[in-house]
């Protein structure tokens, strides 16, 4: 390795910067990274023979690697690959080009200019594994580099500020989005590249969408969860239908009136009826943090005992809203005390909890 002017580089091996017995750098035009720090991060076992100067490389999943300092050939499996330049040993060091992972099956890199940081990622592998946000949010070490899904909501790039995996900003950038489900909400990479994925997320058209989401977790220089999604697939029948609250800010005081509003919307093709027991075609509750109802819209309602009809035509949607008062004897002792509101089109169609904060006395 030529001594010439080098750009020190950050390196992230599956979302965690590691420790490294030396820097990787950028010297020319050529990515240089320790070898054994960034392999045995990925999971893999590296021997070293002193006499012929070489090291084999073998992992769980992958054909095994042959390289020798100062030859150009690399051994993956059965196949002998070009490197150029070689790799190379500096100060009891073996060093190799970044290049050279591309060509290994199950490895993914990616360079962010803007911090100088080359990311490098070993792709996983097996079934993904059902799971709700609350569990990767309240131990993202554990899920770390798994293929998980999750059934869930789109909501857009802003995060809600009450879920530590978005409270914090997107991983990334104002591109990456965010999933919801009834136990918090995530942020989602925009960079990665989706595969077999029948719908395309738009940005405003889509908010609330029902979808199922197949993807690895991975962690942000923050620390915090996000995933990586790999397939988007549209949540079919009634569970599938659009239904989601929001409210006009997300922090009150006592005395605040709360502005709330619930969207259905159908995003099938064809037609679909909802079916309602009486004249009642919505609801809304508000939960206090044990779980408890604090306040149903329909508890000073009386509805006509008919069986009642909607159908909606494929992409439409309607809106329906109240409004709750926070009640004034909320005091400031009930500083961040939460609040849950819950919306109700019929039995098979419901929103995801949205939450709001109670502040104190205004």
């Amino acid at each position: 390795m030529q001594h010439v002017a080098a750009l020190v580089v950050i390196l992230f091996v599956n979302g965690v910067q590691i420790p490294m017995p030396a820097p990787a750098v950028v010297e020319g035009e050529t990515t240089w990274i320790p070898l054994r720090a960034v392999c045995e991060e990925l999971g893999w076992q590296v021997g070293w023979d002193g006499a012929t100067n070489s090291i084999k490389i073998t992992t769980e999943n992958q054909p095994q690697i042959l390289i020798q300092v100062g030859k150009p050939q690399v051994t993956i499996g059965s196949e002998t690959v070009e490197l150029t330049p070689a790799p190379q040993r500096r100060d009891g060091v073996t060093y190799i080009p970044a290049k050279l992972l591309r060509a290994i099956p199950g490895v993914e890199m990616r360079w962010d200019n803007e911090q100088k940081a080359l990311h490098i990622n070993a792709l996983p592998t097996g079934e993904p594994v059902a799971v709700t946000i609350s569990e990767l949010v309240t131990d993202p070490p554990g899920w770390l580099n798994e293929v998980v899904s999750i059934a869930g909501e789109y909501t857009g790039w802003q995060g809600n500020p009450f879920s530590p995996a978005t409270s914090q900003g997107p991983p990334v950038t104002r591109s990456d989005w965010t999933i919801r489900d009834a136990t918090g909400s995530i942020y989602c990479s925009a960079r990665s590249a989706l595969s077999d994925s029948p719908i395309a997320l738009r940005p405003y058209e889509d908010y609330g969408r029902r979808i199922m989401l197949t993807g690895t977790v991975r962690l942000a220089p923050g620390g915090f969860p996000y995933l990586e999604p790999t397939e988007i697939l549209p949540i079919t029948g009634r569970e599938g239908l659009t239904c989601f609250v929001t409210t006009d800010r997300y922090q009150y005081s006592p005395g605040d009136t709360v502005v709330i509003e619930m969207t259905v919307a159908n995003p099938f093709p064809g037609p679909v009826t909802l079916q309602f027991m009486s004249g009642q075609t919505y609801d809304f509750i508000i939960r206090d943090a044990k779980g408890n109802n604090i306040w149903q819209w329909s508890d000073d309602k009386v509805f006509t005992m008919a069986l009642v009809n909607k159908q909606l035509k494929a992409g439409e949607s309607y809106k329906v809203s109240t409004r709750w008062t926070v009640p004034v004897h909320e005091k400031a002792t009930s500083f961040g005390r939460y609040r849950r509101i819950f919306g109700i089109v019929n039995a098979s169609v419901l929103a995801y909890p949205h939450t709001i904060e109670i502040t104190g006395q205004r």
